[in-house]
């Protein structure tokens, strides 16, 4: 490899798999001296890449943080990878972020081969954002992250779904994002409980506080109570309904931010929802495709009577025709 700014990057391309690379380790892969390796090593450093050398038996050369964001070696499928997740953040609910991703999207496609260009633009083509999701501060999500990063306690604003505000402490968890909006998993030390906030009625404020003991919660247990303090929480009618369906099947038709679902003894899968609108509701379990049977509360089955009824005079409009 006699082109030492190709052999530069051939390098760059092993380290940037991670770890700690030996110097000889590395000479064979790229069938060099080490003396070149180190010239290398150098060339890297020198163009703002953060090589660091990690001493001792056991040690080599590693990939570190740069002065600034210099440019990564991807290969084709890594480069759509990263296309797709730019794609999605133009069009997404965190305000601010579309016109930085499309900036970046567009030096993305810039620097690579026709084929991958092509499948890119495909892909870009074929994307369409449908809005709903309320829109997320970025300089918000930005302030959070950090505040999760470094394990710091934050000061929120919070407006609940009534439209009442309040002021918390909390100690910021996790940032969940479901199909439409951002949550903030915090745990509020004056209640002594674990709590979801919208980010997009939340404003957070500086400076961070005190910093807090990590408390270990699986991402999938996050996940899982994410989902159930959206499906429930927000509203006043809490619904109970066994669907004649596998777990799976149900899942497959209700997502984890709709319902909270678990399979019984007899195959059946009990659902868990919150609605402020019965009728809503009785369309939405009633277009499931599954038997069902309502335990609570008595206005949903009420509810489902009066759209059944709707639906047996729909059917009946047409029988006086002519024949």
């Amino acid at each position: 490899m006699p082109d030492p700014t190709a052999r530069a990057l051939a390098l760059l391309a092993l380290l940037q798999a991670g770890g700690v690379h030996a110097a000889p380790a590395l000479a064979r892969r790229m069938a060099v001296t080490e003396r070149t390796v180190r010239r290398d090593v150098q060339r890297l450093r020198e163009l703002g890449y953060g090589v660091d050398a990690v001493p001792g038996p056991a040690g080599g050369y590693r990939l570190g943080a740069g002065a600034s964001v210099p440019p990564l070696v991807l290969a084709p499928e890594e480069a759509v990878a990263i296309a797709v997740g730019l794609r999605g953040a133009a069009i997404g609910a965190v305000g601010g972020l579309g016109e930085a991703a499309l900036s970046a999207l567009a030096k993305l496609e810039h620097s690579l081969s026709d084929e991958a260009r092509e499948r890119i633009a495909g892909l870009s083509q074929s994307m369409v954002g449908l809005g709903g999701g309320s829109p997320v501060d970025l300089e918000a999500v930005v302030l959070v992250a950090r505040a999760i990063r470094e394990r710091r306690r934050l000061r929120i604003h919070y407006r609940r779904h009534d439209g009442t505000e309040v002021r918390r402490e909390v100690e910021p968890h996790r940032i969940v994002h479901t199909a439409e909006r951002w949550y903030l998993v915090a745990h509020v030390p004056e209640q002594h409980a674990w709590r979801t906030f919208r980010l997009d009625r939340l404003e957070p404020r500086l400076p961070l506080g005190a910093p807090f003991p990590e408390r270990a919660i699986p991402d999938e247990a996050t996940a899982r109570f994410v989902g159930s303090s959206i499906a429930t929480a927000p509203y006043p009618v809490r619904c109970r309904v066994v669907m004649r369906a596998s777990l799976a099947q149900v899942r497959q038709r209700f997502g984890p931010q709709i319902v909270e679902a678990a399979e019984r003894d007899d195959g059946t899968t009990l659902v868990v929802f919150g609605t402020d609108d019965l009728d809503a509701s009785a369309v939405y379990v009633a277009s499931a495709g599954f038997d069902f049977e309502v335990l609570d509360p008595p206005a949903l089955r009420d509810a489902l009577a009066r759209m059944g009824e709707r639906m047996r005079r729909a059917a009946g409009a047409g029988s006086g025709a002519e024949s």
